[in-house]
C-alpha cells in the first residue's frame, strides 16, 4: 500500500516538491473485474491444462468473449485497459489453432522490438506444457539464427512491420513452408499504427494478406489495443477485413494516486527546474525502496537527468547502479538486461523515453514519473499503465508540467485528463503518395498481375492505383528495402569521440542539437561538437557546466492548394507546403552562473518539402497582425483535443504582413491525413482552442500568456507580438464566417464563386 501523504512528505524532504508548488491530487479507486463463470467447452483440452499448470484458473469476461469469438473462426479486435489480460486473450486461441493443426504456424506482429522481447517471455511460459516454441525474428536476430529460423521455423514467430516487409514479403520464397501453414496472426498495440506509420501499416497488411491469398492461406486475425476509442473502424482501416469487436472499457483498474505538479518557478527556468525536481523525485523513490519508471520528453533530457541523478545518489550514499537509462540508442543486449533487472527488482529507477511505454509487463512497479506530458493522451495512459499492473495493485503517478500549453492545461485540469475519452484514430490507406511508395513492392509480389479478388483485399484506392499503374515491373527484384515504414527521418550519423563510435543521431537532431560548436549531451556526458564528417559527428569531451542555446526560425517557401473554401475575404486551404528552418547562431552559457560566455553567428537551413498542411488567410488588420500568432497555436492546441495527432507529428507556422495567415502542417512528407481532417472540422478545433485559452488559470495572464499560447515559429512574429485576446477575437470571427457558409470554392486551381 502507498501512503500518499507520507510519499508527498518524502518528496518535499528531498526537494522534489515545495510548499509553493501548485499540486493537484486525485485517486482513481480499484475496479474489480467480472469473471467468466466457466471455461468454453470448445477449447482444446491440452491448452486448458497448460493454463492450469501456469496457475490460470479463471478468465475475465472480456477475455472469455474474445477467445470464444476467435475459436469460432472470427477475426477479432479486443479493446481493454492496460494490464487487463490482452496477451492471454489472443494467446489462448492462437495455441488452440496450433495444437489442432500439427505443423502449423502463428505470426505475432509488434510495433517495437522491446515489446516483442517482453511478450515472448509470457508466451513461452504457456507454450512449455504444449512443447511449442516461440522465437523473435527482427533486427536483433543474428544472421546465423535467421538462417536457422528460415530452415526450421518454430510454431510461433514474433516480428515487427519492417520484417513483414523485408523478410516475409521481400524474401517470401524463403518463407514458403512457414506461410503455407500460417493459421494465426496477432497485431498487438493497434493504436500505435496511426498517422504516417498507420497508413504504411495498412498498405503493408493488405499486401501481406494478398500474398497469403495467392497461395491459398487465410489465417485468423486478432488485433488488440488499450487506448483506442474506435477499435472497429481502426481495425477495418488497417486490414480491410471484417472484424468482430470486443470492447471492455473500464473492465478493471488498479488503485492509482495522481499528483499533478506545477512548480512555482519562472518560465525561463522551467525546463531546468523540472529536470532537477525529477532527479530528486527519483532519489526519493530509491531512498524509499520503491520502483518507478521516469518518462523523459527527449533523449537529451534523459541523458542530463540520468547523469545528474547518479551523482546525487552517490553523494547520498545510495547505490548508483540501481538507477539506469533506457532508450533506442542502446545496444539490444543492454536493453534486455535492464528489462530483466527491472523485473527482478535489482533496479529501482529507470530513466527512459517512450521506449518502455508499450505493453511491457513489469508487475512490481510502484509508480511512474512523467517529466512533461507525453505526445498525446493515449501515450500518457500507456506510460501510466506500466505501474500497478493488476486490478488489485496500487501505484502513484507523479507528473511535472513543462511550460507547454498541453502541460499547463492538464496540470490545472486534472479532472479533464482523468475523464477525457480516448481519441478516435485516423489511418488513411487511400493516401496516393503512400500507395505510390508501396507500388514497386506490390508489383514484385504479384508479378504485375492482380486477380479479381484482389480488390476485396487491397481496398478500392490501392487496387485502382495498381490497375492504373500496370507498366513495367520494378527495376529491382526485391525493392522492399526502399520502403520507409515509420517516416522519412533522414540520414543517420555516427557519434564519434576519440575515434570510437559511441552512438547514432538522426539528420534532424544533428541539425538542431549537434551543430558545430554545440555542447551535446550523451549518456550523462557532455561533449563539444568538433566537426561534421560525411557519415559522422565528431565530438570532444567538455566541461559539465557548459551548455549552448541555438537560434532557429522557420520560413514558408511555397504553397500548393489541393482544396479550399472562401468566406468573403477569409480563405482556408488544404494542400502542400514547402518550408525551411534557418539556423542563425548560438550562445554558450555557464550553467553555474547563468552567464553568457560567448555568442557565435552561424548559417544553415533544413528544408521540409511537400508537408501536407492546413492554412487560413485573413485580410490585413490590426486584429490580424496582433492575433495571428496566437491563433496559430490555438489551432495547434485545439487540434490535439479533436484530432488524434501526436504533438510531434505536426507543427504550426504563421506570418503577418499583407497576407496574414496561420498554418498547421505535418512533419512527414506525403501526408498522413491529419491536415486534411483539420480542413473538414476546423470549427471544432477553434472552439476547443478558445475554451483552453479562456480557461487559462494563470492569474497574471496579460496579452502574451505562455500557459495556453506558445511562441509562434514565424520569422516576423516575436513573443512580444503575441496577443491572446486578439487571437480569441480572430478565432471567433472565423467561427462566425464559417457558420454563415462559404461563397467561394477552390476548383481547377482557382477560387470561384459558389
Amino acid at each position: 500500500m502507498i501512503d500518499v501523504e507520507n510519499f508527498v512528505a518524502q518528496l518535499k524532504k528531498f526537494d522534489a516538491l515545495r510548499d509553493t508548488d501548485k499540486i493537484r491530487k486525485d485517486t482513481l479507486p480499484h475496479i474489480q473485474p467480472k469473471f467468466a463463470n466457466e471455461w468454453m467447452p470448445e477449447l482444446e483440452p491440452s491448452v486448458r491444462n497448460a493454463l492450469k499448470k501456469n496457475g490460470i484458473n479463471q478468465l475475465y469476461q472480456h477475455q472469455a468473449e474474445a477467445i470464444r469469438k476467435s475459436l469460432s473462426g472470427a477475426d477479432v479486435v479486443l479493446e481493454s485497459p492496460t494490464a487487463s489480460g490482452k496477451t492471454l486473450a489472443f494467446t489462448v486461441p492462437m495455441l488452440d489453432a496450433l495444437v489442432r493443426n500439427q505443423g502449423s504456424h502463428a505470426l505475432m506482429i509488434y510495433p517495437m522490438k522491446a515489446l516483442a522481447f517482453d511478450q515472448r517471455e509470457q508466451i513461452e511460459q504457456l507454450c512449455k506444457p504444449l512443447s511449442l516454441d516461440a522465437a523473435p525474428y527482427d533486427g536483433d536476430t543474428s544472421k546465423k539464427r535467421k538462417d536457422q529460423l528460415k530452415q526450421n521455423p518454430p510454431p510461433i514467430l514474433l516480428t515487427n512491420p519492417e520484417y513483414i516487409n523485408m523478410a516475409f514479403l521481400g524474401w517470401r520464397d524463403q518463407w514458403e513452408s512457414f506461410l503455407r501453414n500460417l493459421k494465426y496472426v496477432v497485431v498487438d498495440e493497434m493504436h500505435e499504427y496511426r498517422g504516417f506509420f498507420g497508413g504504411n501499416m495498412a498498405l503493408l497488411l493488405r499486401r501481406f494478406f494478398l500474398h497469403l491469398n495467392s497461395i491459398g492461406v487465410n489465417p485468423r486475425l486478432f488485433l488488440s489495443s488499450a487506448t483506442c476509442a474506435n477499435p472497429g473502424e481502426q481495425a477495418k482501416n488497417l486490414t480491410e477485413r471484417d472484424i468482430e469487436v470486443v470492447s471492455a472499457g473500464n473492465a478493471l483498474r488498479p488503485k492509482r494516486h495522481f499528483l499533478f505538479v506545477n512548480p512555482d518557478v519562472p518560465d525561463f527556468m522551467r525546463k531546468e527546474i523540472v529536470r532537477l525536481r525529477v532527479e530528486h523525485a527519483a532519489l526519493t523513490v530509491l531512498a524509499e525502496g520503491l520502483q518507478a519508471l521516469v518518462f523523459c520528453p527527449t533523449k537529451r533530457f534523459l541523458e542530463d537527468a540520468f547523469g545528474n541523478c547518479q551523482r546525487i545518489v552517490e553523494k547520498n550514499n545510495l547505490d548508483p547502479e540501481r538507477i539506469q537509462p533506457f532508450h533506442a540508442d542502446m545496444k539490444s543486449t543492454k536493453k534486455r538486461e535492464i528489462q530483466q533487472k527491472i523485473k527482478e527488482g535489482s533496479i529501482n529507477v529507470v530513466f527512459t523515453t517512450n521506449a518502455l511505454e508499450l505493453g511491457i509487463d513489469i508487475g512490481g512497479l510502484d509508480g511512474v514519473i512523467l517529466a512533461g506530458f507525453p505526445s498525446n493522451v493515449m501515450s500518457a495512459w500507456q506510460q501510466i499503465g506500466r505501474a500497478g499492473r493488476g486490478w488489485d495493485k496500487e501505484a502513484f503517478v507523479l507528473f511535472y508540467a513543462m511550460n507547454d500549453p498541453i502541460d499547463q492545461f492538464f496540470v490545472g485540469n486534472l479532472d479533464a485528463f482523468l475523464n477525457k475519452p480516448f481519441d478516435e484514430l485516423v489511418v488513411d490507406p487511400s493516401n496516393e503518395e503512400l500507395i505510390e511508395d508501396h507500388m514497386p513492392m506490390l508489383k514484385a509480389e504479384t508479378n504485375g498481375t492482380l486477380s479479381a479478388s484482389a480488390k476485396n483485399i487491397l481496398g478500392d484506392a490501392f487496387y485502382d492505383a495498381a490497375k492504373n499503374n500496370s507498366g513495367r515491373l520494378p527495376k529491382y527484384v526485391r525493392p522492399h528495402p526502399l520502403l520507409k515504414i515509420r517516416g522519412s527521418l533522414g540520414q543517420s550519423y555516427q557519434l564519434k569521440c576519440d575515434g570510437e563510435e559511441i552512438g547514432q543521431i538522426s539528420d534532424m537532431r544533428r541539425f538542431r542539437e549537434a551543430y558545430i560548436g554545440a555542447v551535446f549531451t550523451f549518456f550523462g556526458q557532455k561533449y563539444t561538437v568538433h566537426a561534421h564528417e560525411k557519415d559522422a559527428v565528431v565530438l570532444n569531451e567538455t566541461e559539465q557546466h557548459r551548455k549552448t542555446e541555438a537560434n532557429f526560425f522557420t520560413k514558408m517557401e511555397s504553397l500548393t492548394p489541393f482544396d479550399g473554401v472562401g468566406y468573403g475575404k477569409i480563405e482556408m486551404f488544404y494542400g502542400a507546403m514547402d518550408l525551411s528552418m534557418r539556423f542563425t547562431g548560438y550562445k554558450v552559457i555557464d550553467e553555474r552562473t547563468g552567464e553568457e560566455i560567448e555568442t557565435q553567428p552561424a548559417h544553415g537551413a533544413y528544408t521540409f518539402d511537400n508537408r501536407h498542411a492546413f492554412w487560413v488567410s485573413v485580410p490585413p488588420s490590426e486584429c490580424a497582425t496582433e492575433g495571428i500568432g496566437a491563433l496559430e497555436h490555438m489551432i495547434r492546441v485545439g487540434a490535439m483535443f479533436v484530432i488524434p495527432a501526436d504533438r510531434f507529428d505536426t507543427s504550426t507556422y504563421s506570418r503577418t504582413g499583407d497576407e496574414p495567415f496561420a498554418s498547421y502542417y505535418e512533419n512527414y512528407s506525403s501526408g498522413i491525413g491529419i491536415a486534411k481532417k483539420l480542413f473538414t472540422i476546423l470549427p471544432d478545433v477553434l472552439e476547443k482552442g478558445i475554451e483552453i485559452a479562456e480557461k487559462c488559470s494563470n492569474s497574471n495572464c496579460q496579452l502574451g500568456c505562455q500557459n495556453c499560447i506558445e511562441p509562434p515559429k514565424s520569422y516576423n512574429i516575436s513573443n512580444a507580438d503575441i496577443n491572446k485576446i486578439r487571437g480569441i477575437e480572430l478565432a471567433m470571427d472565423l467561427l462566425e464566417a464559417i457558420n454563415k457558409g462559404p461563397d467561394h470554392r477552390f476548383r481547377n486551381g482557382l477560387m470561384v464563386p459558389v
